[in-house]
């Protein structure tokens, strides 16, 4: 069955008017009831460079998991990992790993090899605490920026995380580097050379190559995939014009056509819809 993580965090980090803490609260509980494997709940990150985020504390202290979803919250880094990890409602630990250098600086501040340490520290602290690890890949189908990209270097730096002991591997293309022939390329062969580990779209696209896009990664075998109500977010930290995520109602009605199982609620899916509307 496919499995569709959603990402309140991502709609919301970019934008510039302030969302209270109760409407977060009231619609991350709301995703919560709709069957999502994963909902993206926030990011302990400095609020400096993203204030957004800066009530995630507080949003996870008054969530009410349903179900079999899990909570996932990114972070900058180690210190903030340890942070989080005393949050007993939090399932899992993110921390963005972009194999372009260019980006990573942008993003985190932080050089490939310094983020490998911080990687390494993540991972041991998940394993003190109970958590899991989520190193998500962003650049992943290229990059704006000419730094080097190629399906053979994606790999390289998959091998890389996969001896650290990581089998669940998203790939994010962040700034919509990755055409749809490409995508499909990269899960043919991520899938066939790492048959053991689990693959996740995360696509930022134009709208109207989103589902061409969709497709020819289910078409290779992905069957985990990121959403965002709406299309909303963008990482701020590009450089460059954000660009929408896959848009939660044009997934579902994708599914639908296509007749693809899934595990949304559809009247909460509907209440998600009219929530977003006030909210975004």
């Amino acid at each position: 069955m496919i499995k569709i993580n959603e990402s309140p965090r991502d709609a919301m980090q970019a934008l510039k008017k302030t969302i209270p803490t109760k409407d977060k609260i009231e619609y991350v509980n709301l995703l919560l009831r709709a069957g999502f494997d994963i909902v993206d709940a926030g990011s302990f990150v400095s609020p400096s460079a993203v204030p957004q985020m800066a009530d995630t504390a507080e949003v996870l202290k008054n969530l009410k998991p349903e179900g079999d979803t899990k909570i996932s919250v990114l972070v900058a880094n180690a210190y903030f990992a340890k942070r989080l990890a005393e949050y007993d409602i939090v399932d899992f630990i993110n921390y963005p790993f972009a194999i372009s250098e260019t980006f990573q600086k942008k993003n985190l501040k932080a050089s490939l090899k310094k983020s490998l340490k911080e990687i390494d520290k993540i991972i041991d602290l998940c394993i003190q605490k109970n958590k899991n690890p989520i190193i998500s890949i962003s650049e992943a189908f290229g990059n704006p920026y000419d730094d080097d990209w190629g399906i053979d270097i994606l790999m390289d730096w998959i091998d890389v995380l996969y001896d650290k002991g990581l089998r669940y591997f998203p790939l994010a293309d962040t700034t919509a580097s990755g055409t749809a022939h490409l995508i499909g390329l990269v899960f043919t062969n991520l899938i066939e050379e790492f048959p053991d580990a689990e693959f996740n779209l995360h696509l930022h696209s134009k709208p109207e190559e989103t589902i061409p896009k969709i497709e020819t990664a289910y078409n290779a075998g992905c069957r985990n995939f990121d959403t965002v109500f709406n299309g909303m977010g963008g990482c701020p930290m590009t450089g460059k014009e954000l660009v929408a995520n896959t848009d939660t109602y044009t997934f579902f009605e994708w599914m639908k056509q296509n007749n693809i199982e899934n595990k949304l609620n559809e009247t909460v899916f509907n209440e998600i819809i009219k929530k977003a509307g006030e909210i975004f």
